[in-house]
């Protein structure tokens, strides 16, 4: 049963941030870190989009700049459900690829 939708080409909630919140207002990753009360190292590897968004950093992101946490908690979600879609569709594809051109182990005649 298919209850939502997906996207064919998600974005990562990080670039999402990075364009709209941090460089309308040209901050700096160490200001923003700062600003937020997160690792500097934290909040760059979420806006170079190399690691999820965490609650934390969505909370202080709606306190400082007024987003709504839950938003991009839903745009990380979102994210996560169709990379792990795709992934299975991709080694679900890998594996009928696998099984339809390897040749049978069964020739039909009998082991007499």
């Amino acid at each position: 049963m298919n209850t939502g939708y997906t996207l064919a080409k998600p974005f990562h909630p990080g670039g999402f941030v990075r364009r709209k919140i941090f460089e309308p207002r040209n901050l700096t990753i160490m200001g923003a870190a700062a600003a937020l009360g997160v690792t500097r190292q934290g909040l760059s590897d979420f806006l170079a989009e190399r690691a999820s968004l965490t609650v934390e950093i969505a909370f202080q992101i709606e306190k400082s700049f007024g987003f709504n946490a839950e938003a991009l908690m839903e745009m990380q979600t979102r994210y996560d459900l169709t990379i792990l879609r795709q992934r299975d569709r991709a080694a679900q594809m890998n594996l009928v690829s696998k099984q339809t051109s390897q040749p049978s182990r069964f020739t039909g005649r009998s082991a007499a």
